[in-house]
């Protein structure tokens, strides 16, 4: 089951600091008469009418009284918003804390020899699956000529030391890929992406393109094409597809990287 975990721990973070400005916003409304505002239209005009606390009757505020009921409008607004927002925090930090993305996989790991091996499991657990993405993707099928000068932690040879840089990082934060794989495009046209990887997590094939030469002007117009070619297939730029750059001034950023990796593919 793809875990989700780490989206709604980000979205929780984002509500919360949406309720916190909602809990400053309330300072602004301190000092304002308390009761229920009241809107009705005639002939399409605004009416206002406010009941203050205590009383029985509503009061019809006039033009030259309106500032206070703009006011009025916008202090129920963010109380309606703070109290929605604490409503909601609420209930994602109670679902968060039952969350359990791993649950099924548990059961049945948890079996016994005599019982798991008459057991057809309703979903692959994230070893099996990645062991099945790996024997899927095949690697090192592009035919161009120039063969890898550089051997990586994983075994075979690219040809860039920027290339083994980015292959070993994989390796190192336990991201499965695999170089250089055949991607078919429309028309049955074969590309060669740097890299397909595996975002485990969310079980997603991410292909990785890295741009070593972009100083020259043939190379980059090429790759403009190709990464447009990956688009018009579906295959969109920071979503299913990312790209690392570099020229001689500017070499690759390993920070980055890595940031890039634990955004994307973690």
């Amino acid at each position: 089951m793809i875990d989700y975990s780490k989206e709604l721990r980000e979205q929780l973070l984002e509500m919360k600091k949406l309720l916190a400005n909602a809990k400053k916003r309330q300072k602004n409304h301190e000092g304002l008469p308390k009761g229920a505002l009241r809107v009705t239209t005639s002939q399409g005009i605004p009416q206002y009418y406010f009941k203050e606390q205590g009383k029985e009757k509503a009061t019809y505020v006039h033009a030259k009284d309106r500032a206070i009921v703009y006011k009025l409008i916008q202090r129920d607004y963010d109380l309606s918003v703070l109290r929605a927002l604490e409503e909601d925090c609420k209930s994602m930090d109670a679902f968060l804390n039952k969350y359990h993305p791993k649950h099924l996989d548990e059961i049945y790991e948890k079996l016994c020899i005599g019982r798991k091996k008459y057991v057809t499991p309703i979903m692959l657990s994230d070893e099996e699956f990645t062991n099945t993405w790996l024997a899927e993707i095949q690697g090192e099928k592009n035919p161009f000529p120039e063969s890898g000068k550089y051997e990586t932690e994983q075994g075979e040879k690219v040809r860039s030391k920027s290339e083994k840089i980015l292959a070993d990082t994989f390796y190192k934060m336990k991201i499965p890929y695999r170089y250089e794989p055949e991607v078919l495009l429309t028309g049955h046209k074969a590309v060669y992406p740097d890299f397909a990887c595996l975002n485990v997590r969310k079980r997603k094939t991410i292909y990785w393109e890295h741009l070593g030469l972009l100083i020259a002007d043939d190379y980059a117009l090429k790759n403009y094409m190709k990464l447009e070619s990956y688009e018009k297939n579906g295959i969109f730029l920071g979503d299913s597809l990312i790209i690392s750059m570099e020229t001689p001034e500017m070499p690759l950023d390993i920070a980055l990287i890595r940031k890039k990796m634990e955004k994307f593919l973690i």
